[in-house]
């Protein structure tokens, strides 16, 4: 019986050339970020425009930016609630840092929003508020408003547009 010895590979210098190979690669890799980082990046002239480049960064609605600045702390809730209605009815009166050219989509969850925390608003933003929102009642308030939306009113108005 044969003693076991150890295999050669069929090519001889064949790990030789894997590692020439690999230190190739290596050294090509190294010398294209040495390039890339010492090549100077060409200025524009002053004739030239500036090409700009889309990024995964999105632009935000004006809602977004508030809601933002009210998680931050920058904003006060209260506030934060009376410049979104100034974005669905007075975008004008809107502070400029908060102004976007981003569309916001709907403003029945801002008013949902306005009636249920209505207590959580001051009293000079809820006047203000108030010019655009009427809220559904006050808490312990008796009268809801909710029975001006009944089939004999919704009767009414419909003979008065006809």
């Amino acid at each position: 019986m044969r003693p076991l010895t150890r295999r050669r590979s069929a090519r001889p210098g064949a790990r030789a050339w894997a590692t020439a190979a690999v230190t190739v690669v290596a050294l090509a890799a190294a010398l294209l970020v040495v390039t890339g980082c010492s090549c100077p990046v060409p200025e524009p002239a002053g004739d030239e425009t500036v090409m700009t480049y889309p990024t995964d960064e999105l632009p935000m609605s004006s809602m977004a930016l508030i809601d933002a600045a009210v998680r931050s702390g920058s904003l006060e809730y209260s506030t934060g609630l009376l410049y979104k209605v100034y974005v669905m009815f007075e975008p004008g009166s809107l502070p400029p840092e908060f102004a976007s050219e981003v569309p916001s989509k709907c403003g029945t969850p801002l008013i949902s929003e306005v009636q249920r925390n209505w207590n959580l608003i001051s009293q000079d933003d809820r006047a203000e508020i108030s010019r655009y929102i009427e809220p559904i009642g006050v808490p312990g308030d008796s009268d809801t408003q909710l029975d001006d939306v009944t089939p004999d009113r919704l009767e009414n108005e419909r003979e008065k547009l006809d």
